[in-house]
């Protein structure tokens, strides 16, 4: 039960459901969070005292000050166990007359204070009281509920950890998402200055002017390429890419993926070739995304192949499209071949490694992938080659035409 979620708030409401009502007829959750006590859940067999246990917290709240009671417990680390509870108990602990006649209301018989501790922390403590006089809790029954804290420390733990990764990870998707928009309005004003001072706007241009002005335009284009790329990867994560589906002829985006690439693999001296693919081939995908997905694994052969080939395939099976790239390049290792997939990775893993690129490449196609309903996976020998293959439905599973994942 406890690990049946990821999130803060229904792990803490579980911790206090488990032991209403076989183990205690009154439990809470209190959690250290930002230096001040919360209580969090309170689970009663009562509603009604539910209600009142609720009221006399807020009315009472906990502070770390007090010597006893749950603030002890989460300052110290240490369970207490109260075995049988007195009136010269509620007295010593209570601030005042009223906060005394609410806790006589409360008919505490027992109780035990267990922390919750969790990789070395205390996050907060788990309070549970029995009201009837023929249950006492005992060294067994604190057992139990030590057990209990643990357990339900590390879901929370694990609950706050995921929370915050999900925030991290947020962050930085809104962070690629607005640097790539900044970044991509000076860098437009740059290519139109270069075209500008080409075509002579301003006065002549000699030859090696000419020159330089190209080296200028290509390498601003190929920064252009890699903040789409990383504004892409940002949409894709952030979930706010739609996908257009449309009757899409196999062999035309092949074709214009091998197009597209082919300048590269030549530079390279490199032979890109795709093999016969029937001109009937159709299927139901989105265009733009499926020829972004082949251009991303063309080119990725084309950086970690320095001799051979590179063919494309596609072809029909059962129901859906498969699509192949396969290279003569460096090969992949196969505790890598997950790794590949994931965003900003790269197999040499230093500042001084010998291609470029964001490491988005193939990221962002498996996840492309993903939202057209397929999958992409790789199978690659060390020095001998890498094949990739993309695999789609021929038709998509929603009947929308258009969807925003």
């Amino acid at each position: 039960m406890l690990s049946s979620s990821l999130d803060y708030e229904t792990t803490v409401a579980a911790v206090a459901k488990l032991a209403v009502p076989t183990f205690a007829d009154w439990c809470t959750v209190d959690l250290l969070v930002d230096g001040e006590i919360k209580q969090l859940a309170v689970t009663h067999v009562d509603p009604v005292r539910a209600r009142w246990a609720r009221e006399l917290n807020m009315k009472y709240p906990n502070t770390l000050d007090p010597a006893t009671g749950v603030p002890a417990v989460i300052r110290s680390g240490e369970p207490m166990l109260i075995s049988e509870m007195t009136d010269e108990m509620l007295a010593g602990v209570a601030r005042d007359p009223e906060h005394l006649a609410m806790l006589r209301g409360l008919e505490i018989r027992s109780s035990m204070i267990v922390p919750m501790n969790a990789r070395g922390r205390t996050l907060g403590a788990l309070m549970l009281v029995s009201t009837r006089r023929a249950r006492r809790y005992g060294d067994t029954d604190l057992s139990v509920a030590l057990d209990l804290a643990r357990r339900a420390a590390m879901a929370i733990d694990n609950a706050r950890l995921y929370r915050a990764a999900l925030a991290a990870n947020d962050a930085k998707t809104n962070f690629l998402a607005t640097m790539s928009h900044e970044l991509r309005t000076p860098l437009t004003a740059i290519i139109g200055y270069e075209e500008l001072l080409a075509e002579g706007i301003t006065g002549p241009v000699s030859d090696e002017q000419k020159n330089q002005l190209e080296r200028i335009r290509v390498s601003a284009m190929q920064l252009l390429s890699l903040i789409d790329e990383i504004l892409l990867y940002a949409r894709v994560e952030s979930g706010s890419e739609s996908v257009r589906f449309e009757p899409v002829v196999v062999k035309g985006v092949v074709d214009d993926a091998v197009i597209f690439v082919a300048p590269s693999a030549t530079e390279r001296g490199l032979w890109l070739r795709a093999e016969p693919i029937d001109a009937a081939l159709m299927l139901r995908t989105d265009a733009g995304k499926l020829r972004q997905m082949l251009v991303n694994v063309l080119s990725n052969a084309v950086k970690f192949t320095t001799r051979g080939d590179i063919v494309v395939r596609a072809f029909a099976r059962g129901d859906s499209v498969v699509f192949e790239v396969s290279d003569t390049g460096i090969g992949i290792e196969r505790e890598n071949q997950e790794h590949i997939f994931d965003a900003f990775w790269q197999v040499e893993q230093t500042t001084t490694r010998r291609t470029g690129g964001s490491g988005l490449g193939l990221a962002v196609t498996r996840r492309l992938a993903h939202l057209l309903g397929g999958e992409v996976t790789v199978r690659s020998q060390p020095t001998i080659g890498s094949t990739f293959r993309i695999v789609l439905p021929m038709a998509p599973a929603s009947p929308l035409e258009t969807r925003g994942v």
